[in-house]
């Protein structure tokens, strides 16, 4: 009797090991297609990642910040383990995987919020927050290559100067004058070829609501564009939208943005 169990289940083992399927998705070949099969079954891709630009309530991209998988519930608490860190402009980078995945954001150590992605597909990717500040946004959700992580351009800031040269963020209340505006990205951009062409690489690439003309003067110094606006309009909301045709001296296409502020009468 035993050793007809015994024959019976080496027959299992060798049919199970043996067959295709099992085989196929046990030992999974390292192909595009193959990653993409896996994304479908909600199985981690292992060349596939999810990327967004976490940005503060200031409109400030958010570099150096900690995400350790899970929720903690805890505002008190502190960082214990590595996790993922938010690199220059603000983005993260995590293994691709379907359905709702949250994490516990970590500011120099100490709790700063925590948020929930809800993966349906590569394409359809949303997010929820617990416990962040008013105006904290993840922008620019998708996913991409493993090897395409320098791939990404994006927008680190905006501001105009005060009399005294001191950077104010285009952002909520902009209580002083606007004679420029500047944009700073993660890497350098590239500017219109001559400035005669300014307003058409402004109406091209920039949309600004409500709209406004601009002089001809562009400039670029590392990784900040400057324009600036002949006029705006006091006691007024101003929309700007970045668009992905901007590019980045080596080509990559922006990650849009848009940027609201009031322009208040002066005080």
């Amino acid at each position: 009797m035993r050793s007809v169990l015994f024959y019976i289940s080496c027959i299992l083992s060798f049919s199970c090991y043996y067959n295709p399927l099992v085989n196929a998705l046990l030992n999974p070949p390292e192909t595009q297609e193959n990653n993409s099969a896996l994304a479908l079954l909600g199985l981690s891709g292992p060349s596939l990642l999810i990327t967004g630009q976490i940005i503060d309530p200031n409109g400030l991209a958010e570099a150096g910040l900690v995400l350790q998988p899970g929720k903690s519930f805890a505002p008190q608490s502190k960082s214990t383990s590595p996790g993922f860190t938010t690199v220059v402009g603000g983005r993260f980078f995590i293994p691709y995987q379907s359905g709702q995945i949250s994490f516990t954001v970590y500011k120099e150590n100490l709790y700063y919020f925590e948020f929930t992605l809800d993966v349906e597909s590569a394409n359809q990717i949303s997010y929820s927050l617990y416990g962040a500040a008013p105006g904290i946004q993840i922008n620019g959700l998708g996913v991409v290559n493993i090897t395409d992580q320098t791939n990404v351009f994006d927008l680190v800031k905006a501001y105009t100067l005060d009399g005294v040269l001191m950077q104010v963020l285009l952002n909520g209340n902009v209580e002083t004058s606007i004679n420029s505006m500047y944009f700073e990205f993660s890497e350098p951009p590239i500017p219109a070829l001559a400035n005669e062409f300014v307003n058409a690489w402004i109406s091209e690439n920039i949309s600004v609501s409500p709209a406004t003309s601009f002089d001809n003067v562009m400039s670029v110094s590392g990784n900040t564009l400057t324009i600036s606006p002949m006029s705006l309009t006091f006691n007024t909301n101003y929309e700007i939208i970045l668009k992905s045709s901007i590019l980045s001296a080596t080509g990559k296409p922006l990650t849009p943005r848009t940027i609201r502020f009031f322009y208040p009468p002066p005080s």
